[in-house]
């Protein structure tokens, strides 16, 4: 199995750039599923984090709202916070050590997209970060005494987007690294490219939603990730979101 190695600050946290995660991503995927290296196509997510990695997978109601979507438990406990819908209170329960937990909600049907990448995000957390929350108490959830490392995911990431990069957290940069990691394994750097040369047209804000689309179906990720991933690898840098978002809707028909 493939092992990356990565620098670490002193307390742990992983020091990462985009290309260095896109790089650890692309070599993940080639150990795990060689083919999706070769031709672009929806990588088994739950196959790599179950069957590749070792994690376990529970699923439960992280919250009352759903604005938890995921959690990655780092050590045994029987001290993981959810939300039981039927006393409508919280409670405890028991989890193994490397349990990736995702929240009911994102069993729908229609979630499926934002069920995938919530699974690459946890997984990143265990990757690059199991380190920092097993061993910095300062960084555990004591419930008791007991220290209980975990993290838990919100759907609201934007906080950090709106702080310059200068003032981020330990914990802005570890949750934009398992974003990084999330894109960079479902949407990996070289297919997206190879897909996007497969429709060589001449760039326009209508070609950049078709690109956006064809990221969308062929990986199986949302409109939202399959823009942001386009847009940071600068493949459709020129065109505002605006004129994008309006060619859309052509698609949306």
């Amino acid at each position: 199995m493939y092992t990356p190695n990565f620098h670490k600050k002193r307390n742990g946290v992983p020091v990462l750039s985009k290309n260095d995660i896109d790089i650890i991503g692309e070599r993940f995927v080639a150990d795990f599923c060689p083919e999706a290296m070769k031709t672009p196509m929806a990588i088994d997510i739950d196959g790599f984090a179950q069957d590749y990695l070792g994690l376990q997978q529970d699923f439960q109601y992280l919250s009352h709202n759903g604005v938890y979507l995921g959690m990655m438990v780092f050590n045994d406990t029987s001290k993981v916070p959810i939300y039981d819908p039927n006393t409508k209170r919280a409670e405890y329960v028991t989890e193994k050590a490397r349990t990736i937990i995702i929240d009911n909600l994102l069993l729908d049907d229609n979630q499926e997209r934002r069920y995938r990448f919530t699974m690459g995000h946890e997984v990143a957390h265990d990757i690059f970060h199991s380190g920092y929350y097993g061993y910095n108490p300062n960084q555990a959830t004591i419930f008791d005494g007991e220290i209980t490392p975990m993290i838990q995911c919100r759907i609201d990431t934007t906080k950090s987007a709106k702080k310059l990069k200068a003032e981020w957290t330990d914990m802005d940069w570890m949750e934009w690294q398992a974003n990084r990691f999330s894109s960079a394994i479902l949407m990996p750097a070289s297919m997206v490219r190879q897909l996007i040369a497969s429709n060589p047209e001449e760039p326009s804000a209508f070609r950049a939603a078709y690109w956006i689309m064809s990221v969308v179906h062929t990986f199986i990720v949302s409109i939202q990730a399959a823009e942001i991933r386009l847009r940071d690898l600068g493949l459709i840098s020129d065109f505002s979101k605006h004129d994008i978002e309006n060619e859309l809707t052509i698609f949306a028909k």
